[in-house]
């Protein structure tokens, strides 16, 4: 039995087999829980079939199984860990030596002489066989204990930015609450949109037609609002989590931030305890990647679908040096075009979601979270939501960034306005209503956060009972604010603080 395993790892390369099951194993334990087992058996296919594309290739020229093996094993070990030890070279040894000036003139010489070297070979590859079968063995088999181990994790709530839950295991009401007196919760996220203070103090724009029209509809505007993040992830996380997350370092996984804490949006301390309180729950929102409230775009699509592909050698030069070459050969107008209009789908699906929401008869009490790319760039619609050609929706100046901005202001009020209304006629009486951005203007471009923080934030309480809000509130303690009001759960006011995070954009280098 031994002499045999031994013949076969001598003469089988299953090496060549394991090295993709390893690459797409590793990658889903970086993120284990986040990829679903569609996503990941389709880029398990891809690689094998690649892998087998690449096999016959080589044979071609090769004219031996085994000499065909080795090349493919290492040429394909190159292209699947290119990213690693790329970002590995940035970080020990930044400049010159971790350029792709340096690094592609390096490769092709070194695959030179391995096909060289190999192909001259008289050797049966007995020893590399075996030694290269073996240690994708073990590699194999640390990846199944460790993602055994990362399970065990994510049950304790690992895959999440804050999983203390302290609203949730402090909410202990006094008294029940009767059924039919659980309000319904509308939670409308109109993303960076500012406040008329904000606005007014920056660039002289009057936005007090929208403030006239909350007082008037009996809203309570918190005028001296700032946010607790300027990032919407760690932003809305953090208000449903009625709690600051913990320290967050971004030079460790910047991407794993965002994963997080798109996951803590869906389980929250809210979330528990509105489930605790057998609410019917609906997220229309794009933020979360595994959100099956949700059909339409997501707000960092390449960060999920891209993550395989950006860790090879072609994914990393089309991320970082293609964008130069292939937007020559792109079609501008088309492409911002079907950008747009994707968007303006979504905006539509969005608002007849929440509006099909409302009804006065309903039983069961009901969340409704909604989330609205606006005003946050692209800027791609006037001030009346008109759709505007793709080419005036590209990168602008900095300086002409406030005016198109502007215009989505406008838009973005007409729409509060409609679903404001919306939700108070058709829905039952005993509803609550929070409109906020999840933060203030944030240039992209320039990151000038001069405005960053400065966010719109208003709350309708059915009652009109004011009394325990503040003109300084924040979103972290708007839903303490509805528990301890509708639910009597005393849970303390914690304080109005704003958290600044650097970041780049995902993609960004």
């Amino acid at each position: 039995m031994k002499e045999t395993i031994l013949k076969k790892l001598q003469q089988k390369p299953f090496f060549l087999v394991l090295l993709p099951v390893f690459f797409i194993l590793h990658g889903y334990n970086e993120f284990f829980g986040f990829f679903t087992l569609k996503f990941t058996t389709l880029h398990l296919t891809a690689v094998l079939l690649f892998t087998a594309i690449l096999y016959l290739t080589a044979y071609v020229y090769f004219r031996s199984l085994k000499k065909t093996a080795l090349f493919s094993f290492w040429f394909l070990l190159l292209l699947l860990t290119f990213g690693s030890v790329h970002d590995l070279l940035k970080k020990t040894a930044p400049g010159f030596f971790s350029s792709y000036t340096f690094l592609l003139p390096l490769i092709l010489l070194a695959m030179i002489i391995l096909i060289v070297r190999i192909k001259k070979s008289p050797s049966q590859f007995l020893r590399t066989f075996t030694f290269l079968n073996l240690v994708m063995i073990i590699f194999l088999l640390y990846e199944f204990a460790d993602g055994i181990q990362r399970f065990i994790q994510v049950q304790k709530g690992s895959n999440l930015i804050d999983n203390r839950f302290t609203a949730f295991k402090n909410y202990k009401p006094l008294t029940a609450v009767a059924e039919a007196d659980k309000p319904d919760i509308y939670f409308l996220v109109f993303d960076g949109m500012p406040s008329t203070k904000a606005m007014k103090a920056a660039w002289n724009y009057d936005n007090s037609s929208l403030d006239s029209f909350l007082l008037k509809e009996h809203f309570f505007i918190s005028h001296d609002s700032k946010s607790n993040y300027n990032l919407t992830v760690l932003s809305i996380s953090s208000t449903l989590n009625m709690d600051y997350t913990p320290p967050v370092d971004l030079a460790q996984d910047e991407t794993k931030m965002y994963f997080k804490a798109s996951a803590s949006i869906l389980k929250n301390s809210l979330t528990e305890i509105l489930l605790k309180e057998d609410y019917s729950i609906k997220q229309y929102q794009p933020v979360s990647f595994n959100n099956p409230d949700w059909k339409g775009g997501l707000f960092f699509t390449d960060m999920l679908y891209m993550h395989y592909f950006y860790q090879t050698l072609p994914g990393r030069i089309y991320r970082d040096l293609g964008w130069h070459f292939f937007k020559r050969f792109k079609n501008a107008e088309k492409t911002y075009n079907n950008r747009n209009a994707l968007a303006e789908t979504d905006l539509k699906q969005t608002l007849s979601l929440v509006k099909e929401s409302c009804d006065t008869l309903q039983r069961k009490p009901q969340f409704i979270y909604a989330h609205f790319r606006l005003p946050h760039d692209p800027y791609i619609f006037d001030s009346t939501g008109k759709r505007k050609p793709g080419l005036l929706t590209t990168k602008l100046k900095e300086e002409d960034q406030p005016k198109v901005f502007i215009e989505q202001v406008q838009f973005a009020n007409l729409l509060i306005k409609d679903l404001t209304t919306h939700i108070k006629r058709n829905n039952k009486k005993n509803t609550v209503i929070i409109v906020e951005g999840d933060h203030g203007y944030r240039n992209i471009y320039g990151k000038k956060g001069y405005m960053i923080f400065d966010n719109l934030h208003t709350i309708y309480y059915p009652d009109q009972d004011y009394k325990t809000l503040y003109p300084s509130i924040s979103p972290v303690n708007s839903f303490r604010s509805v528990v301890n009001k509708f639910f009597h759960a005393n849970l303390p006011i914690l304080k109005d603080s704003s958290i600044f995070i650097p970041y780049n954009l995902p993609g960004e280098q």
